[in-house]
Formats: structure tokens, sequence, C-alpha cells
């Protein structure tokens, strides 16, 4: 029985102990902020079940999701997002392959042609010149040249033994990097339905907003033929006439206003789905009353949800995997180098086990003095990992403030709603008086006006009020962390 010495059991034990660190995970994410969530949200989410299907479905508005179809087929910022991702892939392979062996193989087919000259000698030096003939003195100069023909196949190998599981530090630092930025991605990609569904509502309200001027125009020319009848037989001043003008010229006014921003929202949507801005996307008509539906969720639920939380934490742990990798550069790297092949003059012997050559090599390399570079590194991948972490906390803290500003704000947009509803169904009741008690003397035409103008200010914030209600909805759904289909949990 062969006993080992202490010594090498010390250097097996000191071995086994780096490699056992070297494969050591990284442990979970913990931040002073998760032990302070609250378990509910400050403001009551409203609790409903949760659905199966696409989220953009729910809306119940057949246009829009013919278009959102669309949008997701055909945007550039989509296509662009689905390139990205595939790069992020290739460059963690890219950057994690170095921990692998690198195989090689070769052929090689070479003729050459030398002449002694090159080395000192003549033909005369030889004796290949001809003695008897001296007329032709030129042959002791004569150049001897001789042809050589070499064939080879050869399959090296080079590979860095990760003794100390730097390179494999490096893998997973690279594979985390890849997860944090499909992360990114995936929030990306979501958030970019949003902002779809915000410009596609917008171009609704916009539609739905030129129509009211139309609608503004046409009742203040209504206004205006009863103030030139009254004024025709007498009974409204010109005072009233040149109100009643000048109100309809301004509404003109507003008409082509909203015209124009009509086309500029349109063709901001076309360009959104990857078509030509022509403006010539017909919306929807009217604003859906069916939203995505909201499960209730508890606070500590959003960490996993978000994408784009779960991203810094992935950069958290790629730091954690790179102060790992940085301190294994300051030990010793050792590689192997190996080459196996034939070599012959013959090509038809190129696989000839007699003519086979091979080679062996044994690389060590010892960092000795470095100018800090090494020690540097180190200190800057700590510094690195803290503010990783800094900024995974900051990420947190922000969604959670989403998603209660969100939350604030549909609430407060759901009130505001009620109100403009109570307001409009006053101020219709309101004109409707006005305009009749105008007809009969009773009224003055500002009181008239007034109303008028009031009526259709209060629309004009109803339909802008109905748009908000999606954004809120979309924004809070957005702030949770996206899609709440069970179908695909």
């Amino acid at each position: 029985m062969v006993e080992v010495s202490p010594i090498n059991k010390f250097l097996n034990l000191f071995v086994f102990s780096i490699i056992f660190m070297s494969c050591s995970q990284p442990s979970n994410y913990k931040s002073e902020i998760l032990e302070s969530i609250p378990e509910n949200w400050s403001i009551e989410v409203e609790g409903v079940e949760k659905y199966t299907g696409n989220w953009w479905e729910t809306f119940g508005d057949t246009t829009f999701v013919r278009f959102y179809d669309t949008f997701q087929s055909t945007s550039p910022d989509l296509k662009s997002i689905i390139n990205q991702s595939a790069m992020a892939r290739n460059s963690a392979k890219i950057l994690s392959s170095s921990s692998f062996p690198s195989l090689n193989i070769s052929t090689s087919n070479s003729t050459r042609k030398q002449n002694l000259a090159a080395f000192g000698f003549s033909s005369n030096m030889l004796g290949l010149s001809d003695s008897n003939n001296d007329s032709n003195a030129n042959n002791q100069n004569s150049v001897v040249s001789f042809t050589s023909k070499n064939s080879g196949l050869n399959v090296g190998m080079q590979w860095e033994l990760d003794v100390w599981g730097r390179l494999v530090n490096a893998r997973r630092a690279a594979y985390k990097d890849y997860e944090s930025t499909f992360n990114e991605l995936a929030y990306l990609k979501f958030s970019l339905g949003v902002q779809y569904v915000n410009a596609y509502y917008s171009a609704v309200e916009s539609n739905i907003q030129y129509l009211l001027s139309i609608e503004t125009r046409e009742a203040l020319l209504r206004i205006k033929n009863i103030v030139l009848n009254r004024y025709d037989k007498g009974l409204s001043s010109s005072l009233d006439l040149r109100l009643a003008e000048s109100s309809l010229a301004i509404s003109r006014v507003q008409e082509e206003n909203q015209f124009i921003q009509k086309l500029n929202i349109t063709r901001n949507l076309e360009i959104l789905m990857g078509q030509y801005p022509s403006a010539s996307l017909i919306v929807s008509q009217n604003f859906p009353e069916n939203y995505p539906k909201i499960p209730s969720e508890l606070p500590v639920n959003l960490i996993e949800r978000r994408p784009d939380i779960q991203a810094a934490i992935n950069k958290v742990e790629s730091s954690v995997y790179r102060l790992a990798q940085s301190k294994r550069e300051l030990l010793p790297s050792i590689s192997l180098t190996t080459s196996v092949g034939t070599s012959s003059q013959d090509l038809k012997d190129i696989l000839n086990g007699d003519y086979s050559v091979w080679n062996i090599a044994t690389n060590i390399t010892v960092p000795l003095f470095q100018g800090g570079r090494l020690r540097a590194n180190v200190a800057m991948n700590q510094n690195q990992l803290s503010l990783s972490e800094i900024n995974a906390m900051k990420k947190i803290l922000q969604a959670f403030s989403e998603v209660e500003q969100s939350l604030a704000t549909e609430n407060s947009i759901e009130r505001q709603y009620a109100a403009i509803l109570e307001a409009e169904k006053q101020s219709e009741a309101a004109y409707d008086l006005a305009v009749g008690r105008y007809e009969n003397g009773i009224s003055d035409l500002i009181t008239v006006l007034n109303s008028q103008q009031q009526l259709f200010s209060v629309k004009s914030q109803k339909y802008s009020l109905q748009n908000q209600r999606i954004r809120a909805r979309v924004n809070l759904f957005l702030a949770l962390g996206g899609d709440f289909d069970i179908s695909k949990n």
C-alpha cells in the first residue's frame, strides 16, 4: 500500500476545495427592501377571475383585434426585439465557448522547387560539369535544382484546463447576462404592445374629437340660422348676428385643427404597424367598455412577475460570477495543446499510419506581476456587484411605485368619469332649455352660446376620459407584470 504524504494530502484537499467552490451557485438575491414589502397594496385591487386567451381580445373590439394582430406580425420594433434576443443568445455562446476544447482539422499539399545555389554549391563542385568541353564554360556555373513534395493531414486540439473554475464562472456570467437581456426584451415587447394600445385608442379619440368638432360647427350653424331668422323679423339685434357668425367661424378653425391632429395620430399608428403613413387607417368609431382583467395579486408576487425585475436580479447574479472569475484569474492557468496527423511526400500516403506524427504540450502560466491589473479587476467587479444590487433595489422600488400610482390613477379616473357623465346630462338639458328660451325671446344669445360651449366641452372631456380609462388599465396591466393568462403559466 502506497502511503500518501501529508503534503500531498494537503494539496489534494486544496485542489478539491477550489473545484468545489468554483462549482457553487451564487446565493439568491436578497435586499433589505424585501423585508418591508406590505401584505397588500395601499389601494384595494378588485379581485376578478383569471382569464384564458389573448389579453387584447378582452376589449371586445374586433377592429382593434384585427389591427393588433397585424401589428404583431409587421411591427419593425417587434422584429428588432426578436433579432436582439437572438444576438444576445449567440453572444452568450461566443463568450462561453472558451471553457470548451478547441478542435481543428487541416490538410496541406505543397510542391517546392529549390536550387543548391542558395546553399553555396555549384554543379562543378558536385562533379556534374563536363570537364572535356572547355568551349562551354557556362556549364561550370550551371544551377542544380531539385523538387520536393509534401502532403499532410493534421488534427489539433487546444484546451485550457479549468482547474479553478475561472472559465465556468465566465460561462455562467455570460448566460446570466443573456437571461437579463432576454427578460428586458420580454418586458419591452409587452411594453410595445401597451404602447400600441395607447396609440390606437388615441387615434380613436382624435377621430371622435374631430367628429365632435363637426357636430359643434353644425350646432353653431343652427344657432346662427335661429338668430338670422329672428334678425329678419326684427326680434334680434345685429350684435347677436355678429356673435353667432363669429362663433361659427371659430368652430371652423377648431375643426381644421382637430382634422390635422387626427391625421398626425393616425400616421404615427401606421408607423408602429410598419405601414406607409398615409393616414388612411380606419379605426374603431367608439371606445370599448371591456378591459383586460386584473387579478388581485399580492405585492410580493410582483418580483417574480415583472421580467424587468428579474433582469435586474440576473445582473446581480452575473456580477457574482464575474467577481468569482476575476479572483480565479490570480491563480495559475494550465493549457493543453495536442496535434495528431500524418506527413508524407505522396498524397496517397496521407492516411497511412506509418507516416503519423503527433505532438503533446502542456503550458502552465503563473501571473507574477501585472502592474496591479488583476487585483484592480477584482476590486472593479466587487464595485460592479454592489452597483447591480443597488440598481436591482431601485428597480423593485420603481415597480412598486408604478403599481401604486397606476391604481391611484385608475380610481381617480373612474370618479372623474362618473362625474363627467352627470355633467353631460345636465349640460345637455341646460343647452336645450337655453335654445328654447332664446327662441321665445326669454333669454339672450350669450346664455345660448355659453351653454353650447359648456356642453361640447363636457363631451370632449368625456371622450378624453374614456381614452384615459383604457390607458390607465393597460398601464396597470403592464405595471403588474403583463400577461395573466393562466393557460400560459
